[in-house]
């Protein structure tokens, strides 16, 4: 066998491997995810489930290994964690691969936006988000911080209050949770969480 005969033949080979992992994915997700998370993974407001579109395979499987550890859903008043922590408890490595790489490629679903308009006030509260998540809210791979922009607001605001109470980002193995946790409780009060949100929710998704 030749050197080009091999080399079909191992893009051949990848093309399947891709193609059965990706088909996996997607079974992955229909059977444990959809029925929260909706079948293009945009997410509900009724299950408090975020739109898992745009965010990176790297960041997804970090968030399903930490939910199987119980590095994240451990909290009791965490309901929609705890939710998490059991659904992704039996999976295995592979899958958590599997079904991170799916969701990574699916195309991102636009969400609703804020009804009352973002201010400067906002704008100054991010300049304080930026160094981690990025100018348009697309996050920064690299730093583990993941997309904002194209999340729904309600989940944002959510999160931002699991940080501030300590039902997330309270396990000593969460580091970049015990980052975030330290900046929710800087800001000033819920108030200025929705001016926050607000200003994040209104950045375009490129």
């Amino acid at each position: 066998m030749n050197k080009l005969t091999m080399m079909w033949l191992a893009i051949l080979l990848l093309g399947s491997a891709q193609a059965w992992a990706g088909a996996e994915g997607r079974a992955l997700f229909e059977q444990r995810c959809a029925a929260c998370h909706q079948a293009d993974a945009s997410g509900s407001a009724a299950f408090k489930a975020p739109n898992l579109t745009g965010l990176s395979a790297d960041y997804l499987r970090l968030q399903l290994e930490h939910f199987r550890r119980g590095v994240r859903g451990a909290e009791v008043a965490d309901i929609e964690g705890q939710i998490m922590r059991s659904g992704g408890a039996g999976l295995s490595d592979a899958q958590i691969g599997q079904l991170s790489q799916y969701l990574a490629g699916l195309p991102r679903v636009a969400v609703p936006r804020p009804a009352q308009a973002a201010d400067s006030a906002g704008a100054e509260l991010y300049a304080g988000c930026v160094g981690c998540h990025g100018v348009q809210a697309e996050g920064i791979d690299q730093l583990g911080a993941p997309r904002l922009a194209g999340q729904h607001d309600w989940y944002l605001k959510a999160q931002l209050l699991k940080y501030r109470s300590g039902q997330r980002g309270s396990h000593a193995d969460d580091q970049l949770g015990q980052q975030m946790a330290a900046m929710a409780r800087g800001i000033r009060d819920e108030a200025a969480i929705d001016t926050l949100v607000r200003h994040i929710a209104s950045l375009a998704v490129e």
